[in-house]
């Protein structure tokens, strides 16, 4: 069974983003396949932030994932989209990330 998120919860993730600076936030990994369980698996998602100094940011991310964990209730594991180098772990991320969040420019 793959994660279902609340509308609540993603108006919820939505207000959180934008508070930490996000531009956008894709579900991923085990949250998006059926081998999800939603009483032991974490929450997989990739996150982009805007331009901010280093401090910040660190701010922006640990605060972030708090407040998910929070709104969710389970484990959240942030992946920030700038940190993934590995050619083909960011080919599968690209091909089964679904956007939950996003900036519109």
């Amino acid at each position: 069974m793959s994660l279902a998120l609340a509308k609540l919860q993603l108006v919820a993730f939505a207000y959180a983003c934008r508070e930490h600076q996000m531009l956008r936030m894709h579900l991923l990994g085990s949250s998006l396949r059926d081998d999800f369980d939603p009483s032991c698996s974490d929450l997989e998602l990739l996150v982009e932030c805007q331009s901010i100094e280093p401090g910040a940011l660190v701010q922006a991310y640990f605060g972030l994932g708090r407040q998910l964990e929070s709104i969710t209730g389970k484990p959240v594991d942030l992946v920030m989209a700038d940190a993934v180098r590995n050619p083909y772990v960011r080919r599968d991320i690209e091909a089964s990330k679904q956007l939950i969040y996003g900036v519109v420019a």
